[in-house]
């Protein structure tokens, strides 16, 4: 393991040496005799750089190739000597990562720390495409909207992670768009999505303390805002229906306070009302999608939490029906 880890160190100290640094992990022992079950399995690998995806103020992720399973991989390297609080954000959202299985939740495959260095790593699933954050603005510089049915797609496969977390006593804390995934599946049309970053997600089932505030100020609910005990999956649903509404309208329904300070957003959340999101859309929609849609963003971002969406599959309902084509 220290192999691999100085190996990764070299890597990042010194971008051209990627691959061959990568390659100096490789050290797969081979020892005749049968294999005892009662000891340790010892297993190293190689993971060959193929590019640099991007850098960020936490690390760097790489594109790699993994000879062994022959397959694309991801690589998220941390950067070394960074505070404790982002270095645990960091390997829970690996361990999170390799929790949960779903086909809209990216895959971690393997996690490497070595505390001596204070470098970590791991390898997830390789994705090709663009978050929709991206596309938002993107389509805002060409004056555009989005397509409303890949909205619609975007929002099923996320509400439908969002479900799976949820059942396994997650809460994610951070849905917005920058954490939406969107990709188009090889040789076909088909678009698909996946719910990013459970780097801050609170785990109902072992977290006692969850009263730190965390997330985007732009998506987050109320209560999670101000710091309330007892976050719950509502929390999520409200961050996703400030996001669908922005994916809709094409403009964030708080732009007017965005760039003001925290202290705007704080207050927007808690005490402003949303824009009418009916409002926003194309006036050749039907009047009964444009209610229906506004509806269910309506019910998603209410500000008490009891009076939202009881689970991300009944705010998923809800949208599939208002998309429905007989209410266009």
């Amino acid at each position: 393991m220290r192999r691999v880890v100085a190996a990764m160190q070299l890597a990042q100290q010194s971008p051209a040496r990627i691959t061959q640094a990568f390659a100096l992990a490789t050290d797969v022992a081979t020892r005749g005799g049968t294999f005892d079950p009662s000891a340790s399995l010892f297993h190293s690998k190689q993971y060959r750089i193929v590019d640099q995806l991007g850098e960020g103020g936490m690390g760097t992720v790489y594109q790699a190739y993994d000879p062994m399973l022959e397959r694309n991989v991801a690589i998220k390297v941390l950067k070394p000597g960074l505070p404790s609080a982002l270095r645990h954000r960091f390997l829970a959202e690996a361990r999170h990562g390799a929790r949960l299985a779903h086909p809209h939740l990216a895959r971690v495959y393997d996690l490497g720390i070595e505390l001596d260095t204070g470098l970590d790593w791991f390898a997830m699933e390789f994705l090709q495409g663009r978050d929709l954050e991206t596309l938002l603005q993107r389509a805002r510089l060409r004056r555009l909207r989005l397509p409303t049915t890949l909205v619609g797609i975007v929002f099923d496969h996320v509400l439908d992670a969002m479900q799976h977390a949820h059942d396994a006593g997650l809460v994610h804390r951070d849905v917005k768009p920058a954490n939406i995934f969107v990709s188009r599946r090889p040789g076909h049309d088909l678009v698909s999505a996946k719910l990013l970053d459970f780097g801050v997600a609170l785990d109902r089932r072992r977290d006692r303390d969850n009263t730190d505030i965390c997330g985007d100020p732009r998506y987050v609910a109320p209560e999670q805002i101000l710091g309330e005990p007892n976050i719950n999956h509502r929390a999520d649903i409200y961050a996703a229906g400030i996001s669908l509404f922005e994916a809709l309208a094409g403009w964030h329904p708080m732009e007017t306070v965005i760039g003001q300070g925290t202290q705007a957003l704080i207050q927007a959340h808690c005490e402003g009302e949303l824009p009418p999101l009916s409002a926003a859309l194309p006036r050749h929609w039907s009047a009964t999608m444009r209610a229906r849609l506004e509806d269910v963003v309506r019910i998603a971002c209410a500000k008490e939490a009891s009076r939202r969406f009881d689970s991300a599959t009944a705010m998923r309902k809800a949208l599939k029906q208002a998309l429905r084509p007989e209410t266009c």
